[in-house]
């Protein structure tokens, strides 16, 4: 009888031990979605007007206006950063860790570039007629693969090169294309190793990258 008390009480103890520290590591992840959010708020002059405000589980963001040359600027964070016996599960699970940066020219991109991490995008691989414009490159600095198309694309490529020194250990995937009405430009990245201090640098270099896309 002393026994069973004792194990259903070890038991109790172990639950709620479980579930401060999942409400610690909500708590803290929440913090850090907020610092990271108004690290993306201070990279530009532009106001950073959220359709969801950092939580644990992320947000939702656009720039008001959008800062140039961009006619639309936005984030969307889904996932939390914070490791935690629950959480961990349940992220790991779902693998929903991602930042996702998306922006929409003035202009449609005279360069284009597809980029994913491990494999050859399947859109500059796929049997049509207009794809076989695609050209697949190699850079030696990143190690990795990547397909272009355009008259002239050194400058997108100099700026996508750029972007992997900074960030190649958080990217998944880059899209510069210019036949989508919504998205010129997408960028899909780990936003757990995301530091708020990087958040300027991460959107000075989209920035870059969409000027570089609309040289002609």
């Amino acid at each position: 009888m002393i026994t069973d008390r004792l194990l259903l009480a070890t038991f109790i103890a172990l639950a709620a031990l479980l579930v401060l520290a999942w409400v610690a590591a909500r708590l803290q992840t929440s913090r850090r979605n907020q610092g990271l959010a108004q690290g993306f708020a201070d990279s530009t002059r532009s106001r950073l007007v959220f359709a969801r405000t950092p939580t644990a589980g992320g947000f939702d963001a656009h720039f008001e206006p959008a800062p140039e040359p961009f006619a639309h600027l936005a984030l969307v964070y889904r996932g939390g950063a914070t490791v935690d016996p629950i959480g961990l599960l349940v992220r790991a699970m779902r693998g929903n860790d991602a930042l996702i940066v998306r922006g929409l020219l003035h202009e449609r991109p005279a360069a284009e570039l597809l980029w994913a991490r491990g494999q050859i995008p399947a859109r500059a691989l796929a049997r049509r007629a207009h794809v076989s414009l695609w050209v697949q490159r190699r850079s030696d600095l990143i190690a990795s693969e990547y397909a272009v198309r355009g008259a002239d694309t050194t400058a997108l490529e100099h700026v996508f090169v750029d972007l992997q020194a900074r960030f190649g250990a958080l990217l998944q995937r880059v899209s510069v294309v210019a036949d989508r009405e919504d998205v010129h430009v997408e960028i899909v990245l780990h936003g757990a190793g995301l530091r708020a201090t990087e958040a300027a640098a991460l959107i000075a270099t989209v920035r870059s990258l969409g000027r570089a896309a609309m040289r002609r």
